[in-house]
């Protein structure tokens, strides 16, 4: 029986960062427990099937994305995401469509755009203990990475290889 790898991912070392123009800001202050959800609106293949049982499936490059970021009511981020989604809300224009990096520092994960804008601006509660505000940012269209935490080995890297993609050195065993 072999070792397996062991992956290690830190909270601590995932960065967003937001940017236009002059304006940039990484954010601070996730929620605790999940505070990142990346959901594509568009399925990439769809299946159909016929009333005679005939298949097919209908495959779309529409990457539009909407990204959940959760942060606690003590984020600074809060202010600033507010104040950006003022700014765009004021806009009658695409002046504050903004860039958005995802980056796990931890791993080998990554997200990017070059047209994000705030959707949604979160329910706000005050309680007796810490509230969470959920941010709710649309991608036009959005170059996914979804990684890994976890050295490859050498099987996992030649079935990479097989598939087009290479693994950097630093994630190989």
């Amino acid at each position: 029986m072999s070792d397996a790898l062991l992956g290690n991912f830190s909270p601590e070392k995932l960065v967003i960062v937001l940017s236009k123009g002059n304006f940039v800001h990484t954010i601070q202050g996730y929620a605790d427990g999940s505070f990142l959800n990346v959901k594509r609106e568009t399925p990439a293949s769809t299946l159909y099937i016929g009333s005679d049982n005939s298949a097919g499936r209908i495959k779309r490059t529409n990457s539009a994305s909407t990204i959940t970021i959760t942060l606690h009511q003590f984020s600074p981020s809060n202010a600033i995401l507010q104040a950006l989604q003022h700014a765009d809300e004021k806009d009658s224009g695409n002046a504050w469509v903004v860039a958005m990096t995802i980056k796990d520092l931890s791993g080998t994960s990554s997200w990017s755009t070059s047209q994000a804008f705030i959707g949604t601006v979160p329910d706000a509660q005050l309680g007796s203990s810490t509230e969470n505000r959920a941010w709710e940012l649309h991608a036009v269209s959005l170059n996914a990475n979804i990684g890994t935490n976890t050295p490859f080995a050498p099987a996992e890297t030649a079935a990479m290889a097989a598939l087009g993609a290479t693994v950097d050195p630093k994630w190989q065993v």
